[in-house]
């Protein structure tokens, strides 16, 4: 025996069609202050992180460009990776530790990295 339930099948159709195809904004409720409030330090400590990531990938690319790849150094470059020293970059208007990569020529003379020189200055105006 079927049993019949009654339904309303179209009842919530209507609250979320969008008439003519047009975008639909849906209002939610937040105190944003407070939600701005639990979350600064997270925020600032995931872009700092970044920032750091990115200024490590930017020297390691100019070290790429002038001797090679890691493990795979470019004959004809004249200059090899060779180590890595402390250093610091200017970051957020403070002085922050990097560990810098080094290059040096085949006869070991130290290679300026104009990326780190400049990095070292604070770019901001």
């Amino acid at each position: 025996m079927k049993k019949t339930y009654q339904g309303w099948p179209d009842k919530s159709k209507g609250k979320f069609e969008v008439p003519g195809k047009r975008e639909l904004l849906v209002g939610v409720p937040l105190p944003m202050v407070e939600v701005w409030e639990e979350l600064q330090a997270q925020v600032e400590q995931l872009t700092g992180e970044a920032g750091l990531r990115i200024i490590g990938t930017i020297l390691e690319n100019e070290v790429t460009r002038r001797v090679g790849p890691p493990h795979q150094p470019d004959p004809t470059s004249g200059a090899v990776r060779w180590r890595r020293q402390p250093g610091y970059v200017m970051f957020g208007g403070r002085k922050v530790a990097v560990e810098r990569p080094r290059v040096r020529t085949r006869e070991r003379q130290e290679v300026e990295l104009d990326s780190y020189a400049r990095l070292q200055h604070d770019g901001r105006r």
